[in-house]
């Protein structure tokens, strides 16, 4: 998990380096001139969303990748991971062919090839596939991702904001409104609250994360 802690602080580093640039513009300063700072601030306010949901989905995705390589690392075969992981990956393997066209000679097959892999005890690979993410990670999300996986945290916050941000994310990635538009109406309290509370999410998160990976908690029983 060094390296998904190693990019969280990274970015959080820059998102409070940026936050420094959006106070001087509040506070109308000298430093910073455009030909229309009162545009230029709303335009990158909106990006400031932008970069806080960046980080918060980076992060939760590397995380959860760090923790499958390690699965896949220890060569953990269905037999030997908690019930959670198993559920997990054989209903990962069988979205892989799962769709309306599907024959039932490919459900058969896939079943036949699930059980083959338990049997032999091959190692279990997973993907980000399986984690369902597509640009709507909220905390209603996050928290569903640690506790299909027995991911357990203790959370100051409950994460609310992180609606916001991904509301506003989604409207912008689907061009429903403007840069100038998207954050106009959140006054830099409140974006530097949203921030707080999504970072302080992030944290608690991302340290229940690492006892996870660190725990190997992914396995029927833990090394001593």
């Amino acid at each position: 998990m060094q390296n998904t802690l190693g990019i969280y602080a990274d970015r959080k580093e820059e998102i409070n380096f940026y936050f420094s640039i959006m106070v001087d513009l509040d506070k109308n300063s000298q430093n910073i001139k455009t030909i229309n700072n009162n545009k230029f601030y709303k335009i990158i306010k909106s990006n400031f969303l932008l970069m806080l949901y960046n980080l918060v989905e980076a992060c939760i995705v590397s995380g959860m990748m760090e923790i499958y390589e390690n699965l896949k690392n220890d060569d953990c075969s269905y037999n030997s991971v908690i019930k959670e992981i198993q559920l997990l990956w054989s209903n990962y393997k069988i979205n892989e062919i799962y769709g309306p066209a599907t024959g039932r000679s490919a459900y058969e097959n896939r079943v036949q090839q699930i059980i083959d892999s338990i049997i032999k005890n091959s190692p279990l690979i997973l993907t980000k596939d399986s984690l369902g993410i597509n640009g709507n990670l909220d905390a209603r999300k996050i928290k569903y991702i640690c506790d299909k996986h027995k991911i357990r945290y203790t959370l100051k916050n409950d994460g609310a904001s992180l609606e916001i941000v991904k509301k506003r994310r989604n409207d912008l990635a689907h061009g429903d409104v403007s840069f100038s538009e998207c954050a106009r109406d959140l006054p830099i309290d409140d974006l530097e609250k949203i921030m707080d509370e999504v970072l302080i999410f992030s944290d608690d998160i991302l340290q229940g994360m690492k006892r996870y990976y660190d725990g190997k908690m992914y396995r029927i029983s833990q090394p001593s």
